[in-house]
């Protein structure tokens, strides 16, 4: 089977739509076992080029976007949500463009087995905003920022290595 992308799909007793948030317990956790979630879309079937099978839910989890802006972030997709009276395709290129800060509070949660997905639900749109604001205890944001100066490091690490003397040449000093 090809790879899809599907916007609305109904797994574990739950109609799931795009652009909506949901609340469930995931077995598989890295760092948040009951994450809440704007729902992006499934992904299903065989990758073409690589030939492995795509199982998985992606979403924007709001334990990933810096406190700082949640609350804003919550309050500019209600208004957008309701000014769009539900009718929306929340993909990851419009979040890129609209709202790059959460790009990295994007996360993939695999739905097969069954079992890594349990009480999944939809959070009803009146609470949305109680629910953004029940996720203020819990921060993941800075351990992503922290793995990615990481990576950073590393790459820049593998670079050729100056000795003491190149380093403070007068020459590597003229390009300061």
């Amino acid at each position: 089977m090809a790879l899809k992308r599907l916007y609305k799909k109904r797994f574990n007793k739950v109609e799931w739509k795009s652009g909506h948030i949901y609340t469930f317990r995931y077995n598989a956790w890295e760092n948040d076992p009951e994450p809440v979630i704007i729902f992006m879309y499934y992904f299903e079937g065989t990758h073409p080029k690589t030939g492995n099978q795509w199982r998985f839910i992606q979403g924007i989890n709001f334990t990933y976007v810096p406190r700082a802006i949640r609350k804003q972030f919550a309050k500019v997709w209600i208004k957008e949500f309701n000014r769009l009276k539900g009718n929306t395709k929340f993909t990851y290129l419009k979040m890129k463009r609209r709202y790059p800060g959460l790009k990295h509070a994007t996360r993939r949660y695999m739905y097969t087995p069954k079992e890594r997905i349990k009480k999944a639900r939809e959070i009803p749109f009146g609470d949305w905003e109680q629910a953004i604001r029940s996720t203020l205890r819990k921060d993941f944001s800075k351990k992503v920022k922290s793995s990615l100066v990481n990576k950073f490091r590393a790459v820049m690490g593998r670079r050729k290595k100056r000795t003491r003397s190149e380093r403070y040449s007068p020459r590597s000093l003229r390009k300061i």
